[in-house]
């Protein structure tokens, strides 16, 4: 469980549910209350409030904003979750204590309320049915990918088959007369068959036809009925009598028999991180925070919005920002990326004309050319190199790479991380668009 988010999200709700809307947020207009004593010193509410406000209010804030930016989500999904939801949840959560009284030991111990467990586990489910939302795993997405995509789930054809393997075309047919006479096949392929399967009697198990390297072989083996025996037949040098054992054709199962294949594959091709959807649901949101001790966050939520550029772990100055063009195709400026990978570069603004040099490259790009010349070679850029406000934009991967360095891009944090030199103990992240 997400539990110090969700904690948190509790308190916040609780706690400051009047913050977002207020100039100068105070605590709830109640009478103060003793909640602790200490060595004879009262610790009140309003003491908490205040070490809350100073210490943790940012972060509680934004939760609040969080669970704001979800609520509308859901509300415009038309998505919910109600009280059985959170029953059907919390009962699960219970059964993995052996006795109640362990369970209130362990919420106990978490620092939750019971209120305020239900409370996270809406927030959970909420999170979970607007991600699957998101990716099409509703029914009727389900239905659609299966239908759209039925090789995906097709079962492919097996046979069990025993194969008689004889260097000449007499031997095979003499083999063939022998079985045709009533002899059985696995006693023929132990005398005849010149192959490692002929002591078990010719036997290669279960083949589907990816199993099977050669064309001619596998269009036979498959078309076998089961307990069918076929002609010889040569294949490059040798020459085989198969019999079908065992033959099972290939199907397409129902729906509901590859329901949790076709909700996989669905995940692997359309799936985001739930970092990633809470990151783009505050990206595409107008957030004013009017609180003074923390309007720093009004320069975390705009810096959502923006692609960043991090060369060997230090964010780059950009004059021009970095942008995502229609066609998903990312361009940066060419000279702070080239520069901050420790490269000479050389900008002729009049010509158009971007050189770089660094360990023995040499990089030459022009304004309007999607070529890039490296030496005596050209390497094509996904988009021409453009000039915007003076600044020379490029798509970065050819002349990172041809630099000797790597680039990852993730879309949760909206940056382009770039290694000066090839690092193999980097993790992987999302492909760059």
């Amino acid at each position: 469980m997400k539990m110090n988010r969700l904690v948190m999200m509790a308190a916040a709700m609780s706690l400051c549910t009047a913050v977002i809307a207020q100039d100068n947020p105070s605590p709830p207009e109640e009478p103060s209350r003793v909640l602790a004593i200490v060595e004879d010193t009262e610790i009140s509410s309003d003491d908490l409030w205040w070490f809350m406000e100073q210490t943790r209010g940012g972060d509680i804030l934004d939760e609040l904003i969080l669970s704001r930016l979800l609520d509308a989500e859901a509300k415009q999904k038309q998505i919910n979750i109600g009280e059985p939801d959170v029953d059907e949840a919390l009962a699960r959560l219970r059964e993995q204590y052996a006795t109640e009284e362990e369970f209130s030991r362990w919420l106990a111990e978490s620092g939750q309320t019971l209120k305020g467990l239900r409370m996270q586990l809406q927030q959970e489910l909420l999170i979970d049915r607007l991600l699957e939302e998101r990716m099409g795993l509703t029914d009727e997405g389900i239905r659609r990918y299966y239908e759209s995509h039925p090789h995906e789930f097709t079962e492919e054809p097996r046979v069990r088959l025993l194969d008689i393997v004889t260097d000449t075309i007499a031997d095979a047919f003499a083999a063939r007369e022998r079985l045709a006479a009533g002899e059985s096949f696995a006693e023929v392929a132990r005398e005849m068959s010149q192959d490692p399967t002929a002591k078990e009697g010719g036997d290669r198990g279960w083949l589907t036809p990816e199993d099977v390297r050669n064309a001619d072989l596998r269009e036979v083996i498959f078309e076998l009925q089961e307990g069918e025996v076929s002609d010889p037949i040569e294949a490059v040098d040798h020459f085989h009598v198969l019999y079908a054992r065992e033959a099972v054709p290939g199907r397409l199962p129902d729906l509901e028999e590859v329901r949790p294949q076709v909700i996989e594959r669905i995940r692997e091709r359309r799936g985001i991180s739930e970092e990633l959807f809470l990151a783009l649901l505050k990206r595409r949101a107008e957030i004013e925070v009017r609180w003074p001790e923390h309007q720093h966050l009004n320069d975390y939520y705009a810096d959502l919005s923006r692609i960043k550029v991090v060369v060997d772990d230090r964010r780059v100055e950009v004059p021009v920002e970095p942008r995502l063009l229609p066609n998903s195709n990312l361009i940066v400026p060419a000279q702070p990326l080239l520069e901050a990978m420790g490269a000479d570069v050389a900008w002729s603004e009049e010509a158009g004309v971007l050189e770089v040099r660094r360990d023995g490259v040499t990089l030459r790009m022009v304004q309007g050319l999607d070529i890039m010349a490296t030496g005596e070679e050209e390497r094509r850029m996904p988009e021409p190199a453009r000039r915007e406000d003076g600044v020379l934009m490029i798509s970065p991967r050819a002349p990172v790479s041809a630099l000797g360095g790597e680039l990852f891009w993730n879309r949760a944090d909206n940056t382009l991380y770039v290694n000066s030199y090839i690092d193999d103990t980097v993790g992987e992240m999302n492909e760059l668009p």
